[in-house]
């Protein structure tokens, strides 16, 4: 990574871009001759904690991995202190951090629009075969993304519980702080867009409002795939005035029959919402006044036979009104896509354990979490570029099998001197493994074996010493 070609992920990382990046937003430290933590190192090292086992994801270990990588260059390494390396983390901001996964999965994007047109067709076939394909060449041009939310944990300390307080259900000392996160990932390639974090609670923390900030990514011709939270008047509006197409489930306050509605078919009808008459609260006057006053809506009722799901029967409202381009079948494929951003999303916070992120303090909490998401987009362009280069659909191959191989080979492979041998193996390894199309199946959402924990604190750490000293 700028330095070696025989770091791991060389042949997924566009050097140039990157110190573009770090040109931009002023990143030049390490700049001299016998410096160590340069800014591409030091994010290697930060990467290299993603990949590894919380066990293993010390700054500490950070520092050792990066002082065996010096050894094995033939440089000389004056100590594994991890002063130097904590030092430099606080000098990468997570906004640049950011801008890098934002270009990984616009170039991503880029390359499957014009180059693996026939991966599309494979990723849109694995949901309905003959529809997905003549919908996308005749009525959507631009990205299918998906967006949800989610919440992690952080260090319990007194800065992250002030920018980010616990829960308010749980009493002061027995929580941790909370982050919202709202996600927008590509349904073909499986890249992470973009990604909006803020407060759990409080005024402006709910997941439609994070999303609001997200809304300047999007681009005309995009369609945005999201369950009945987020059908709200406005999102709905925003989104027409940018040119991009929604496909959500409908909200369970609205009604799925309204009667001014205009029939299409049996399951089909054309709505019209109006604009509501009370401004929210959030909402400028100006803003609410430049709202559209009507929104013309196409309602799809659609029915699941498949086994175990929660709903038989539920509707879909969609700006998209074009029967022809986009019939009603591809529709209902189309949002029950929807489910593989929940299975992105646990891939993010459990196979790279970005559920509880040990940060101590609001600035490397970020850093942390867009290093995690960082190492995801690269996760997924090795799978794009495995799929790319066999004609299969990237989101049929392994995440976790990429991940072990990435983490579990290529980084002490470098340090070892068999880094060659470990590269061609990275080209065949994510292909073989593929996730089986397992329709309809259906597991208990519930663990088998018994946690063994400790008992679970009643008062804070600090009130249970001092009644264990008095006894």
């Amino acid at each position: 990574m700028l330095q070696d070609d025989s770091l791991p992920l060389t042949d997924v990382i566009d050097d140039q871009r990157w110190q573009q990046v770090f040109d931009k937003h002023d990143i030049h430290f390490g700049s001299d001759q016998d410096a160590v933590y340069t800014p591409a190192i030091t994010l290697w090292a930060l990467l290299s904690q993603v990949f590894y086992c919380q066990e293993h994801r010390s700054c500490k270990a950070a520092v050792i991995r990066v002082a065996s990588l010096w050894v094995a260059l033939g440089r000389r390494v004056c100590s594994t202190n991890t002063g130097a390396y904590c030092r430099a983390r606080l000098k990468l901001s997570f906004t640049a951090i950011r801008e890098i996964v934002q270009q990984i999965a616009a170039d991503a994007e880029a390359a499957c629009e014009q180059n693996c047109v026939q991966t599309r067709e494979q990723s849109a076939d694995r949901l309905s075969p003959p529809a997905v394909a003549d919908a996308k060449s005749q009525g959507i041009s631009g990205r299918i993304l998906l967006v949800d939310g989610c919440t992690i944990t952080t260090a319990d300390t007194p800065e992250n519980q002030r920018a980010y307080p616990q829960n308010p259900v749980q009493k002061p000392g027995l929580g941790f702080p909370v982050l919202r996160c709202v996600s927008l990932i590509s349904m073909t390639t499986g890249l992470l867009v973009d990604l909006v974090s803020g407060s759990y609670s409080g005024k402006g923390s709910g997941e439609t409002v994070l999303l609001w900030q997200m809304l300047d990514v999007l681009r005309p011709g995009d369609t945005l795939v999201a369950d009945s939270y987020y059908c709200t008047y406005w999102l709905v509006g925003a989104c027409r005035a940018r040119g991009v197409q929604i496909l959500m489930k409908n909200h369970h306050l609205r009604d799925d029959h309204p009667q001014n509605a205009r029939r299409l078919s049996k399951r089909e009808r054309l709505v019209t919402w109006s604009r509501p008459p009370v401004c929210p609260d959030w909402m400028s006057k100006a803003e609410y006044w430049q709202q559209p006053e009507t929104l013309t809506v196409r309602l799809v009722d659609v029915q699941v036979s498949q086994p175990g799901s929660r709903a038989k029967t539920f509707t879909i409202a969609t700006t998209i009104t074009d029967r022809k381009a986009c019939p009603a079948h591809w529709i209902a494929a189309v949002y029950q896509s929807r489910w593989l951003i929940e299975l992105d999303i646990r891939s993010i916070k459990c196979s790279l354990g970005m559920d509880i992120l040990r940060a101590k303090t609001p600035a490397m909490v970020l850093t942390e979490l867009w290093s995690c998401l960082l190492a995801y987009n690269l996760i997924r362009l090795k799978m794009l570029q495995s799929g790319m280069a066999t004609g299969r659909d990237p989101r049929s191959l392994s995440f976790t099998t990429t991940q072990q191989l990435l983490g579990t080979n290529w980084l002490p492979g470098i340090v070892t001197g068999i880094c060659a041998e470990l590269a061609a193996l990275g080209q065949q390894v994510p292909c073989s493994e593929r996730v089986g199309q397992r329709a309809g199946r259906v597991e208990p959402r519930a663990n088998k074996r018994r946690p063994k924990v400790l008992a679970l604190l009643k008062v804070p750490r600090s009130h249970h010493k001092m009644q264990r000293a008095l006894v």
